[in-house]
C-alpha cells in the first residue's frame, strides 16, 4: 500500500486545513495516511484526521525540529501517541520558544514594511502558530513570494536578532528520538542531504553522512527518509544502500505543503518516488519495535 509519508497541514507551515490533507491523500490514489506536521500533533488533530480517513488507515505523526554540531536537522516520528505526556510537554516549549524569536524577527522587520500582528498568522484548522507562517507573511507582503529575495532577509533578519536557523530549534537528535519513542514512535531521518538545494545550504542544514548516521543509530533511529524532492538521484542511491547496510527502514515522502506559494506546488499527487509497499514496511517495523 502507498503512503506519502511526508506532508504538513495548516497546523503547522502548509497551506491546508487537516480535512483538505486527507481529500488530497484520497485525491491522490493512496491506500493510507499520516500528517507530519511540524513540531506539533494533537488528540484532536489526530481524530479529525481519521474521521476524515474513513476506511484509510492513518498514522499519526510529527516531525520535530532539533539540531546536531550547531546545523538543523528534522525527524520524522510515526505512530507516536498525541496524548503522551512527554511529547506534548516539548510540543508546549517549542511553541513559547517559537513565539519568543518570532516576536524578536517581526520587531526586526518592522522597518522593513512588516504591518501585521503574529495573531493574524494562526492556522484555521486548530488555531496553531508556526514561524513558518511568518516568514511566508513577510514573503507575500513585501516580496510577491520570492523564495530568493524572502531567503536573503530571512537571514538577515536571523542576524540582527543574533540567532541562527538551527538555534530556532535548540534541542538535539538524540532528545528528539527518545521524545518519538518515549510516545511509542519510529524516528526516521528526514531529508539527510540536500546537496543540490540552495536554501538547505544556506540555512545549514546537516548534509548527512554515513558516519553520524550511525552514531544516530546508535541512539534509536529506526529509518532515513531516503526518497524526497531535494535529494539528487545519486543521494536517493547513497541513502537507500545504507538504509540497506545499516538495518534502517527506507522512508519516501513529498514534503507537500498544499499549492503554496513560497514552499512548493501540491506535489503530493505528482511525486512519484514512493514505493508500492511503503505502508506494510512501515507496519513490520512497528511491529518488530514495539514500544508501547
Amino acid at each position: 500500500m502507498r503512503i506519502d509519508a511526508h506532508c504538513h497541514t495548516d497546523c503547522s507551515d502548509a497551506s491546508v486545513t487537516i480535512e483538505e490533507r486527507i481529500e488530497m491523500v484520497r485525491a491522490c490514489g493512496f491506500q493510507a495516511a499520516t500528517i507530519t506536521d511540524h513540531d506539533f500533533v494533537s488528540r484532536e488533530q489526530v481524530e479529525r484526521a481519521r474521521s476524515a480517513a474513513g476506511g484509510l488507515p492513518f498514522v499519526p505523526g510529527i516531525e520535530l525540529s532539533v539540531s546536531q554540531q550547531g546545523q538543523a536537522v528534522h525527524l520524522l516520528g510515526y505512530y507516536v501517541d498525541p496524548e503522551d505526556r512527554g511529547l506534548q510537554a516539548h510540543i508546549e516549549a517549542v511553541q513559547q520558544h517559537d513565539r519568543s524569536c518570532s516576536v524578536a524577527l517581526l520587531e526586526a522587520a518592522r522597518p522593513r514594511g512588516a504591518n501585521f500582528e503574529l495573531e493574524e498568522l494562526a492556522g484555521v484548522s486548530l488555531h496553531t502558530y508556526y514561524s513558518m507562517r511568518l516568514v511566508k507573511r513577510l514573503a507575500r507582503d513585501l516580496f510577491d513570494d520570492d523564495r530568493r529575495r524572502m531567503l536573503d532577509l530571512f537571514l538577515e533578519l536571523l542576524g540582527e536578532t543574533t540567532l541562527t536557523y538551527a538555534e530556532l530549534s535548540p534541542w538535539s537528535v538524540r532528545e528528539g528520538i527518545e521524545l518519538i519513542h518515549g510516545a511509542g514512535g519510529l524516528a526516521v531521518l528526514a531529508h539527510p542531504g540536500g546537496e543540490a538545494e540552495p536554501f538547505m545550504r544556506r540555512l545549514a542544514f546537516l548534509e548527512h553522512g554515513e558516519r553520524m548516521i550511525r552514531h544516530y543509530t546508535d541512539w534509536g533511529l529506526d529509518g532515513i527518509e531516503v526518497s524526497t524532492p531535494v535529494h539528487t538521484g545519486r543521494e536517493k542511491h547513497y541513502y537507500r544502500e545504507l538504509a540497506g547496510a545499516i538495518g534502517l527502514l527506507a522512508t519516501a515522502g513529498s514534503d507537500c505543503h498544499g499549492n503554496d506559494p513560497l514552499l512548493g506546488p501540491a506535489s503530493m499527487g505528482s511525486y512519484r518516488d514512493i514505493p508500492d509497499d511503503l505502508f506494510e514496511r512501515m507496519e513490520e517495523r512497528r511491529r518488530r519495535t514495539p514500544r508501547q
